[in-house]
């Protein structure tokens, strides 16, 4: 029997590389979480994200992400940090370089963790991340969630586990500080901090951090689901959510695109001026359409699914529910 979740405070987070918002959305579905700020550089994630959460601010780039940029757009806590850091640099379908990659972001990640220090962290990336570098960029990843003080579990969750059609495999970090005495500094003394903080934890991290990393080339301690057919309750706990939010049908569940009949130039210039000039015009929207078209599925293609996150989501309520009973 598993033991009740107990409740605790309402925990503040920061949603880094954003997307279109899944992870928001699953914290949503579970409940105990407000996202109090984004980041995402997309231009039209950001269009969807005003869209679906028209109160939240966006910080467009993560290398602008510190306490001073957080509270001057009205954040003053942050409890926990989520991210779905970009997956090129180790996708089986890539070069997979890794650290070599510029478009790797975990030096940044690492950066915001010993700014904001949060209690917690959730990272989510594709599989390829533990085997990139002959697993050695991974190692290095856990390394250092343990050189700040940070237990972490990790598991890898498919999509088809939570009722979708498609595998879509996925890593998922969960990195927890159960050292609280932090908490207790305020956000406005650590604001008149440098950010080239020391380690959260402090003290020597040494190998008497190693036994705290959990590894599982499994599933680690998170649990599965029992049926393939999805959770209806974080399904309808989904649809909820978007359906309040007008627009999104535009943005979002749009399938295919108009068809279009081109022109040659000797057909055009055979039209009336005015039939012309509408041409033109129409082709100028279809146009408009295809782009639009082809950030959609940018979005959705690299987007979290909600239904995964919320089972990572359940998992760290739990952790942070038998902290609280220990402390």
């Amino acid at each position: 029997m598993i033991d009740p979740i107990t409740p605790f405070k309402t925990q503040k987070v920061l949603d880094l590389c954003s997307g279109i918002g899944g992870f928001t959305l699953a914290h949503l579905i579970t409940g105990g979480f407000e996202t109090v700020a984004f980041c995402e550089i997309n231009s039209y994630c950001q269009q969807v994200l005003n869209l679906r959460f028209p109160h939240i601010p966006i910080i467009p780039d993560i290398h602008d992400i510190t306490t001073e940029s957080l509270y001057r757009v009205g954040v003053t806590e942050v409890d926990g940090i989520i991210a779905g850091l970009p997956c090129p640099p180790f996708s089986l379908a890539g070069k997979r370089l890794a650290s070599q990659d510029e478009r790797n972001l975990f030096g940044e990640f690492k950066r915001v963790l010993r700014c904001v220090r949060p209690h917690w962290a959730i990272v989510e990336n594709v599989p390829g991340l533990i085997t990139a570098e002959s697993g050695e960029f991974f190692r290095t990843v856990l390394w250092q969630f343990a050189q700040m003080g940070f237990d972490v579990e990790w598991g890898v969750f498919s999509a088809a586990s939570v009722g979708a059609v498609h595998k879509r495999e996925r890593v998922w970090l969960i990195a927890t500080n159960s050292q609280s005495s932090r908490r207790h500094t305020s956000w406005s003394q650590r604001i008149q901090e440098r950010t080239n903080l020391a380690p959260v934890g402090g003290g020597d991290a040494g190998n008497s951090q190693k036994h705290r990393l959990t590894n599982s080339v499994e599933y680690g301690a998170f649990s599965q689901p029992t049926s393939s057919r999805g959770d209806d309750r974080r399904t309808t706990g989904l649809d909820g959510c978007l359906l309040t939010h007008a627009g999104l049908d535009y943005w979002l569940t749009s399938a295919t695109i108009p068809s279009f009949s081109r022109l040659s130039r000797n057909e055009i210039a055979a039209l009336p001026a005015d039939s012309q000039e509408e041409y033109r015009q129409l082709y100028a929207e279809y146009q408009s359409i295809r782009r639009q078209h082809k950030q959609q599925l940018m979005a959705l293609g690299n987007a979290i699914v909600p239904q995964c996150a919320a089972l990572i989501f359940e998992r760290l309520k739990r952790i942070l529910s038998q902290q609280q009973k220990n402390s």
